[in-house]
């Protein structure tokens, strides 16, 4: 109780900052300044509204449409941080990755509101051509963790110019957005921009406003009537598309509809084929506690547990094992401490007259590995199961693969009816194609159909059915199953009480169903029905917690995971930019 209580406190102590911190950007402007050598500058300011404490803002910068970034700098108000990896308040750096560069400054901010100006200076961020330029730039890029509020960015040329002789396009995704042009800038306006939207524009302007002597061609081929032209029909295909658009959408909720008729009805076809019940009338669903054959607990309890072999079966075998003599199970006094607070321990030893009995494999493994763990030392519950790196995963993994084994051998499963379950699957998958084509195209009314068909196909688990020999071997498994819930010293045969606790285990019995089987016939103070679970006098377990304890020690145990182990120039036609960022 005392480890929990203080685990609880760390937890609750962990997380409360993460719910109490936000922060939110009412606002950011941005001004792009072109030089007169084809350099630009950039100064963005960014406002943040903080809820909580935060320490530290980045602002990450694709590598693509320049050839280099310099004269980094971040400022508030009018102090300058100072560029110096120390993480102290005030203070910013610069970190690269192959395809980013991230600038990251560092405060002190408490619910209150900051702006932060970032400014640096790119190169070869202008395509020059022979008589038009083209800056095409994203200056707040898609993918960020926060909304934005409001923006104006503006593009301010060297020079003033006739307003005639300038072109703009609005690439923005963000559908609040304007772009205004006057004799010496682009200006584009926002409101709302949401996370997954950008804000950018294509802007092409004389290249007489570049000083000549500073500045030379870098794409020859930019020609002013070919992007005239190439907007034009970008613009003739965008109307295209919402036309297209437009038909999709009306059609979309009757073929969805359709897909989703079509989806259940292919279901319902192949079940009915495939996977209806075999009848079981000549079999009594009557609750019993009569124990309906000698099927080891570890082979009936996956086929009472939808064909899985799980840590329980586990238990449950290794408590027939010491049942039957290979193992003693006793409980023994440990030591208490601080983080510990129970004031015993299970002890599993070899026994010393074991059976002369051929044991099948997978029984077999269990021995052999718990022979091992014992004459090693790990002879404590809370040891058996561990090992170093995924030893015990790995020959879990093969002991439920023998299990499977013995259990395919008793043809409980249809094998046929497999077919429909692929047949499902497959039909579909085309179904969910097809309904990932309505929604790209028609809009979220395909969702209907896509969802009804990812609905089928994990449903296809359901065809998989039993043969009748197997249907009536789980009815009756089932019907003994009930009874064991409701079973006490009046029903039960008191001298088989241990194996019906072991099938009651390998069938996934609550811990509270096997405490109300145990509790209702155990006498602590007379082991006669346990001999192979020696508890200490006084003890306040009993066989179900032993087993309760052991079967989480298992699953726990047995489960592994695996996991997987510059920029260039600007290209006629191509967005550079696409900052994003955070803070914490």
């Amino acid at each position: 109780m005392k480890r929990i209580l203080l685990t609880l406190f760390f937890f609750l102590l962990a997380i409360s900052p993460v719910f109490a911190q936000d922060y939110s950007m009412p606002e950011v402007n941005i001004r792009a300044t072109i030089q007169e050598d084809g350099t630009v500058q950039i100064e963005e300011s960014r406002t943040y509204n903080y809820n909580g404490s935060f320490s530290w803002a980045d602002y990450r910068l694709p590598k693509q449409g320049f050839t280099e970034v310099r004269n980094i700098r971040v400022s508030e108000a009018d102090t300058d941080y100072i560029n110096e990896n120390s993480e102290e308040p005030g203070t910013f750096s610069v970190s690269e990755s192959d395809e980013i560069i991230e600038i990251k400054w560092h405060y002190s901010a408490e619910n209150e509101e900051r702006t932060f100006t970032l400014s640096y200076e790119l190169a070869n961020a202008v395509s020059i051509g022979p008589e038009y330029s083209e800056f095409f730039w994203t200056f707040v890029g898609e993918g960020r963790s926060k909304v934005i509020g409001s923006s104006e960015i503006t593009v301010q040329l060297p020079n003033q110019i006739n307003t005639d002789s300038l072109y703009s396009w609005n690439y923005s995704s963000a559908p609040d957005s304007e772009v205004i042009k006057s004799e010496s800038a682009f200006t584009l306006t926002s409101g709302r921009v949401n996370r997954n939207q950008n804000l950018a524009i294509r802007a092409l302007f004389p290249t007489s406003v570049f000083q000549e002597n500073l500045t030379e061609i870098s794409d020859p081929n930019l020609d002013l009537n070919e992007i005239i032209q190439e907007e034009a029909e970008y613009d003739a295909m965008l109307q295209e598309q919402a036309k297209r658009d437009e038909f999709f959408a009306e059609i979309s909720m009757p073929i969805s509809i359709l897909l989703s008729v079509l989806s259940l009805g292919i279901f319902y076809f192949l079940y009915q084929k495939y996977g209806k019940r075999h009848s079981t009338n000549t079999i009594s669903n009557r609750e019993t506690v009569v124990i309906p054959d000698k099927t080891p607990p570890a082979v009936i309890g996956r086929l009472m547990s939808s064909r899985h072999s799980t840590s329980q079966h586990l238990v449950a075998t290794l408590f027939d094992l010491a049942r039957r003599g290979w193992f003693n199970i006793e409980e023994k006094e440990k030591e208490s401490s601080f983080w510990s607070s129970g004031k015993s321990e299970f002890v599993i030893s070899l026994s010393n007259e074991q059976p002369d009995e051929h044991l099948p494999k997978w029984e077999k493994m269990i021995v052999d590995f718990t022979t091992e763990q014992v004459r090693s030392g790990k002879n404590t519950f809370d040891k058996l199961f561990q090992s170093s790196g995924s030893n015990v995963a790995k020959w879990f993994s093969l002991w439920k693969k023998e299990v499977k084994n013995v259990f395919d051998e008793k043809e409980w499963i249809d094998q046929k009816s497999y077919t429909g379950v692929w047949a499902n699957v497959a039909a579909q998958f085309v179904i969910d194609a097809a309904a990932i084509v309505l929604f790209i195209m028609g809009g979220p009314a395909a969702f209907i159909a896509l969802f009804t068909s990812f609905i089928f196909m994990f449903a296809s688990a359901a065809i998989i059915r039993r043969t009748k020999n197997g249907e009536e071997t789980f009815q009756r498994w089932k019907a003994y199953r009930d009874g064991l819930k409701n079973a006490d010293e009046r029903t039960l045969r008191m001298e088989i009480l241990d194996l019906h606790f072991i099938y009651a285990t390998a069938l996934h019995l609550s811990k509270k169903e096997l405490n109300t089987l145990i509790e209702s016939s155990y006498d602590s103070n007379n082991s006669r029905h346990f001999p192979w679970i020696v508890l200490m006098s006084g003890s306040s377990h009993t066989p179900a917690t032993v087993a309760s304890s052991i079967s989480t020690l298992a699953a726990t145990s047995s489960a592994s995971f695996t996991g997987t182990t510059g920029g260039s120039g600007a290209s006629t036609g191509s967005a550079g930019g696409g900052a994003t960022g955070g803070a914490g």
